[in-house]
């Protein structure tokens, strides 16, 4: 029997990540937990590795991958468990409303996939939907030209990826993601708290002489020392970390959506927002331009970019310690708790 079956895809909150984009994108019938994110997802990290002049800043928002996010119903089979079943499984789960989340399966074998006989990278991805007729399936992730969507692949192309990947010693795991039917409200008293903990933040708490993640707003300014050393030559330009400031402007898209939606909830005026928009517009102008150095090296945007950066963070800092002050009292008349319990 011809069967074809494909789940809705909801516009993921933030997307730079396929671990990321695979968990928001499933909530179109609960997207109730867009109020996760607004409530808990902001503190920026990042790594101090490329300091000695080698890797990237690893810059990501933390908690934003769907394995920690607490109203999604998540299931694990490994493949050596679901073995030459892994296909029908598959479908049986998609029929079932379930999203199928995978985890290291070669990019290299997965036809209009990302790196799709370029290079060999042991890859995720979501599988939203498939055709039983041709057998293929309709996978949400990073195409051939790196555009988050939805495509269609043979079957053969995952089986092969699969196969590719456990040749090389790769666990492969198969996942199955649902929203739960859970009503998450937006909750000021969780943002309060957690744009604390984001603005506790700057370079004598995170020196460059440091250990470990660097935590909450002065990322930033790590990121424009990551443009620098790409400036100097510090770390090849073959080797840039193309990804990054993507999530920076994601980072700040939501953040206006936030303060909008505590604006509206205090009755407050809309001067803080209005503000913020100018943060983000510049976010996208030096995306944009970085976007263009990786396709084209020309080392004389980088300077303009690490600037902007850090009065991106500057701006940002300000704005946003405006917001706390006023929650803080605003919250205070409504008698809200605002300590940490």
């Amino acid at each position: 029997m011809n069967k074809r079956v494909e789940l809705p895809i909801y516009e993921p909150i933030y997307k730079t990540y396929q671990y990321q984009g695979s968990g928001a994108a499933i909530i179109d019938n609960n997207n109730s937990i867009r109020n996760w994110y607004l409530n808990e997802i902001m503190l920026l990290k990042c790594s101090r590795s490329f300091l000695k002049g080698w890797g990237s800043p690893g810059i990501d928002i933390v908690n934003s991958s769907l394995m920690v996010n607490p109203y999604l119903e998540i299931n694990k089979y490994p493949l050596s468990y679901l073995k030459d079943c892994t296909n029908q499984m598959i479908r049986n789960f998609i029929d079932l409303g379930y999203y199928v989340y995978f985890l290291n399966v070669d990019d290299y074998y997965i036809k209009n996939k990302s790196l799709y006989k370029q290079r060999h990278l042991y890859h995720d991805g979501l599988i939203c939907g498939y055709d039983k007729s041709n057998k293929t399936y309709c996978i949400y992730s990073h195409d051939s030209n790196w555009v988050y969507r939805k495509f269609w692949t043979p079957e053969i192309c995952f089986t092969n990826g699969c196969k590719s990947s456990l040749k090389n010693n790769r666990t492969v795991d198969i996942f199955t993601v649902k929203a739960k039917t859970e009503n998450v409200g937006f909750s000021l008293v969780k943002v309060y708290r957690n744009l604390i903990k984001y603005l506790d933040s700057d370079i004598e708490k995170y020196p460059f002489d440091g250990e470990g993640v660097v935590l909450g707003i002065v990322v930033h300014t790590y990121i424009s020392e990551y443009i620098m050393k790409l400036f100097r030559g510090e770390i090849s330009y073959k080797f840039a970390d193309w990804r990054i400031l993507r999530l920076v402007w994601e980072h700040k898209k939501v953040m206006l959506e936030r303060i909008t939606k505590v604006e509206q909830l205090l009755s407050l005026d809309n001067s803080l927002s209005e503000q913020y928009k100018s943060i983000v517009k510049e976010a996208d102008h030096i995306r944009m331009f970085y976007a263009s150095y990786c396709m084209k090296r020309r080392d004389s945007m980088l300077l303009n970019i690490s600037k902007k950066l850090l009065t991106i963070e500057t701006r940002e800092r300000e704005i946003l310690t405006q917001l706390l002050q006023t929650m803080k009292k605003e919250l205070k008349n409504g008698t809200v708790e605002l300590s940490e319990k």
